[in-house]
C-alpha cells in the first residue's frame, strides 16, 4: 500500500496510512492560519453588561448571596461568646485568628424563625474599611457570577431594616443581599445611638 491509499475502517470511517506525513511548509501554513485565528479580537458584540461575583449560602432553608468583593473569608463556627444586653440581631462575639468580631444573625434582621445551630454552621466574613463583622449561614453553596440586570426587585413583604439589606430576587428564588449597605449602616455598630 502506497501513501496515496486509504484503510477503510468500519463502514464511515477512513485514515491515512501510517507513512503519510504533510511536508513542512504546509504543516506551517495550517499552524499560522490557526495563531491568526486564535489572536483574532474578541468581537464587540460581547455582551458588556455588569456582572456581579456573588457567595451563595443557605439561611432557614432559603437560598441568599452576597457580593464576594465583600466577603473577606469564610470560617467554621466554632465557639460564641454570648453577651449580655445585645440586639436580637447580634449573637454574640467570636475569636477568629486573633481578632474578636460580632457575629450578626440574618435571620433575626429578616424576619425569618430561629433555628439551632450544627456543626455545619459557617461564619461569612465581611469587610469595608470602616467595619468588619461575621454573618451565620446555615452552609455554603458556591460562588458564581451573575448578572446585575437580573436581579428583581425584592418583594414587598420584606419590610423593617431587613428591605434596607436586601438588593433583590434572582429566579430560584435567591435573595441578594446587599452587604455595602450593612456595612454603612450605623445600627450594626453596638451602643451607636
Amino acid at each position: 500500500m502506497n501513501s496515496d491509499e486509504l484503510i477503510k475502517i468500519g463502514s464511515s470511517h477512513t485514515i491515512l496510512d501510517a507513512s503519510f506525513h504533510p511536508d513542512r511548509e504546509k504543516a506551517e501554513t495550517i499552524l499560522a492560519r490557526r495563531a491568526e485565528e486564535l489572536a483574532k479580537s474578541v468581537d464587540s458584540s460581547v455582551d458588556t453588561e455588569e456582572n456581579l461575583e456573588i457567595l451563595e449560602f443557605l439561611l432557614s432553608g432559603e437560598r441568599y448571596a452576597i457580593a464576594m468583593e465583600y466577603v473577606r473569608e469564610v470560617a467554621l463556627l466554632r465557639v460564641i461568646t454570648l453577651l449580655p444586653a445585645m440586639p436580637p440581631f447580634i449573637l454574640g462575639i467570636i475569636s477568629l485568628r486573633g481578632s474578636v468580631i460580632s457575629l450578626v444573625d440574618m435571620r433575626s434582621i429578616l424576619g425569618l424563625p430561629p433555628k439551632g445551630l450544627t456543626d455545619y454552621n459557617r461564619v461569612i466574613v465581611l469587610e469595608s474599611s470602616e467595619m468588619t463583622f461575621g454573618v451565620l449561614a446555615d452552609a455554603i453553596i458556591m460562588t458564581r457570577t451573575i448578572k446585575l440586570n437580573a436581579i428583581n426587585r425584592p418583594p414587598p413583604t420584606v419590610s423593617g431594616i431587613g428591605a434596607a439589606y436586601l438588593i433583590g430576587v434572582l429566579p430560584g428564588p435567591l435573595m441578594v443581599i446587599d452587604a455595602k449597605a450593612m456595612l454603612n449602616d450605623p445600627r450594626m455598630v453596638i451602643g451607636n445611638d
